[in-house]
């Protein structure tokens, strides 16, 4: 067998049939804290793909599980279990090296944080440039990357401002040209990993940063996967998931109402074939935790089952017997007249 700097030739061709417009996937994705004689489990199962030039946002209450899958696709942190594809490596990254992981992440995922992460002592420029020099990115083309970049976001005339002096708008736009500086080249395969990009600008400024955003993914075709709680940023993504309990709950097309999501939810057979069930219309039905399925004219229908359910063949149901006419007791199967056999 072949050994490649990644791993083994077998695990290179693991993921050799993904579709060319997938930039990363997860695949039945596990992640399991344990503190002591505490196991919490945070992601239970995770399966989704984002594809190239698409802004993808993920949605759901506090502690269902968003950072940890952010932090999970992004390599910081390793699924327990479950596979993690990155596009630029044509691999489960979760056997690679830290080592490796840094590398490939350089040179191909950005960050974007709701703080920023910008150093005060830098200026815009510097701040933009100093992602290319940590990744090794010769003088002269960072120099091109991050004057294009600044001029992009539209921070020419603040490029010498240091961090401090900058606006919470300003300092949002300098921190997305640094997740960009190492992306700008990869034609279209670079992603951009982004938790709560707005959550401390005001509406106005949040909605500028927004539509940054939507012109970036246009004109470099940068994918964009957003961490949110807001409306704002929901209603710009091409598709957004729900995410509850470390469970995939539902998918939603572009242009999506946060208050209205039973009305647009769409759920998805995991890996598994098993089907979410949305807590909301759980509770609707009264919490059942039996049903009964069927399918006819194109429809499965779901009957909650509220009562106790008994299997058909263990009810014990009184029968006539079909030669005398003779009642026979439920639970026997001879009757006591004749001696006929009850035949169901």
């Amino acid at each position: 067998m072949v050994t490649t700097t990644h791993g083994t030739a077998d695990e290179l061709d693991l993921f050799g049939d993904m579709p060319d417009d997938v930039v990363a996937s997860l695949h039945s994705c596990y992640k399991i804290y344990k503190t002591n004689e505490l196991e919490v489990v945070a992601l239970s199962g995770v399966s989704l793909q984002i594809l190239e030039g698409k802004i993808m946002a993920v949605v759901g209450p506090s502690g269902s599980g968003k950072t940890t899958l952010i932090n999970v696709l992004g390599g910081i942190a390793k699924a327990t279990v479950g596979k993690v594809y990155w596009a630029n490596l044509h691999t489960d990254i979760t056997k690679l090296s830290e080592r490796v992981l840094t590398e490939a992440r350089r040179a191909w995922m950005g960050f974007v944080f709701q703080l920023g992460n910008l150093l005060p002592h830098l200026n815009a420029w510097q701040n933009v440039e100093l992602a290319a020099r940590i990744a090794g990115v010769p003088r002269r083309v960072r120099k091109d990357r991050v004057d294009r970049l600044i001029k992009i976001v539209g921070l020419e005339e603040r490029r010498r401002n240091k961090a401090t002096t900058l606006s919470g708008g300003e300092r949002s736009r300098v921190a997305i040209a640094s997740a960009l500086v190492n992306l700008i080249d990869t034609e279209g395969k670079g992603l951009v990993l982004c938790d709560e990009p707005t959550g401390d600008l005001d509406p106005e400024t949040g909605e500028r940063i927004l539509d940054l955003f939507q012109e970036l993914n246009e004109t470099l075709g940068t994918s964009f996967f957003i961490v949110t709680h807001s409306q704002q940023v929901a209603s710009k993504a091409d598709v957004t998931v729900e995410i509850r309990d470390g469970v995939i709950s539902g998918f939603h097309q572009t242009g999506i109402d946060l208050d209205m999501l039973d009305d647009t939810r769409i759920v998805r057979l995991d890996d598994k074939h098993r089907l979410p069930m949305p807590m909301e219309l759980l509770e609707l039905a009264g919490n059942p935790k039996e049903f009964r399925i069927s399918y006819n004219d194109n429809r499965f229908t779901l009957e909650p089952q509220l009562g106790e359910i008994v299997d058909r063949m263990r009810i014990r149901r009184v029968h006539n017997c079909r030669v005398c006419g003779t009642e026979i007791p439920g639970g026997k199967f001879i009757c006591p007249n004749c001696g006929s056999q009850v035949s169901t």
